[in-house]
């Protein structure tokens, strides 16, 4: 299983063509093989939160993508593994609680987080792609 940061899971379904060739390549290889995607609940809050307050364009209700997003990926929940996980990073990790809760995510359960962000890439807490 792989999870995907918010980014991601965003160009998956509305900008594919912002993938990097090696991102769609191990995207391609997940699909063959069966293997499912995933996505932490925090997704699900960052895309309605931004798109709340005007900083997300959808082409769809909120709600209606939320539910596309729901049934194209597993949904990952927020648990005593991932908070206590997000909790141990140290301080050089992003502030970002849904940065954090994410990286958890995919710490807590020994996922690869496809993600490009620099900062989160730098720290190793995770294993990750992008």
């Amino acid at each position: 299983m792989i999870l995907l940061d918010t980014h991601y899971a965003l160009w998956v379904e509305m900008a594919p063509e912002k993938l990097s060739k090696r991102a769609r390549a191990r995207l391609q290889a997940a699909e063959d093989a069966g293997e499912a995607l995933a996505i932490s609940c925090m997704t699900l809050w960052e895309i309605a939160h931004k798109s709340a307050r005007n900083q997300l364009e959808l082409f769809v209700p909120c709600a209606q993508f939320l539910t596309e997003l729901e049934a194209d990926f597993a949904i990952l929940p927020v648990d005593r593994g991932v908070v206590l996980k997000a909790a141990s990073f140290s301080d050089a990790f992003p502030r970002d609680p849904s940065d954090r809760l994410i990286a958890g995510t995919a710490a807590a359960h020994d996922l690869t987080l496809m993600t490009e962000d620099r900062r989160i890439l730098a720290t190793g807490v995770c294993k990750t792609l992008w």
